[in-house]
C-alpha cells in the first residue's frame, strides 16, 4: 500500500480582533461569496474565507505553519495585529492506493458500513471507529474525508484493506 497524502487540511484562526469581511473586499481585493468573503494568496498558497464572525478559514495548506503565514499576511496587509491569534485544526481529505484491485460489489454485503455509490462507481465506507469517511475506488484508490488527522486516514486504510484481503476481494 501506498503512503497517505495529506491533500488538504482545514484551519481556522480567530483573530484576537475582530474582522471586518467587507474591509478585506475594499482593501485586500477580497471576493464575497454568500456570507463569506473569499481572498487567493500566492505565497503561501492558499485560499482564505473570511466569515461574518470575522474568522479566518485557511484551505490548501497541508501545515499550520504555512497556514499561520497566510492568516498572518492577512492581518499584517490591514494594519491589524496578529498576536493573540488562536486556532483549530479542522477536517483533513487524504489519498491512498491500495496498489490492487477491488471487486466492489461483494462488499456491502459483508460490511454494513460500507455502501455502494453507482454514480461514481464506488463504495462509500462511513468508518465510525477511525472517524473517517472513505470513497474506495475499483482500482484500488481512495480518499478520506471529514478525517481528523492523516494517521487516522492511514490506520483505517490499512484496516480496510486487511478486512478485504481476508474476504478475497482484492484483485
Amino acid at each position: 500500500m501506498s503512503p497517505t497524502r495529506v491533500e488538504n487540511q482545514l484551519f481556522r484562526f480567530n483573530p484576537s480582533v475582530s474582522l471586518d469581511p467587507q474591509r478585506v473586499v475594499d482593501e485586500l481585493g477580497g471576493k464575497r461569496s454568500g456570507q463569506y468573503v473569499m481572498l487567493s494568496l500566492v505565497a503561501p498558497r492558499a485560499t482564505l474565507l473570511v466569515d461574518m464572525d470575522g474568522k479566518i478559514i485557511v484551505h490548501g495548506c497541508r501545515k499550520q505553519d504555512l497556514a499561520h503565514l497566510a492568516a498572518k499576511e492577512v492581518m499584517l496587509r490591514l494594519g491589524e495585529n496578529e498576536s493573540g491569534m488562536t486556532f483549530e485544526v479542522g477536517p483533513v481529505v487524504a489519498s491512498f492506493d491500495f496498489e490492487s484491485t477491488i471487486s466492489l460489489e461483494g462488499v456491502p454485503d459483508l460490511f454494513p458500513e460500507a455502501v455502494m455509490d453507482v454514480e461514481l462507481d464506488c463504495l462509500r465506507i462511513d468508518d465510525q471507529k477511525h472517524e473517517v469517511k472513505m470513497l474506495l475506488f475499483r482500482n484500488g484508490r481512495g480518499i478520506a474525508t471529514e478525517a481528523r488527522h492523516g494517521k487516522l486516514v492511514s490506520i483505517a486504510a490499512r484496516r480496510w484493506k486487511q478486512r478485504l484481503s481476508d474476504e478475497n476481494l482484492l484483485g
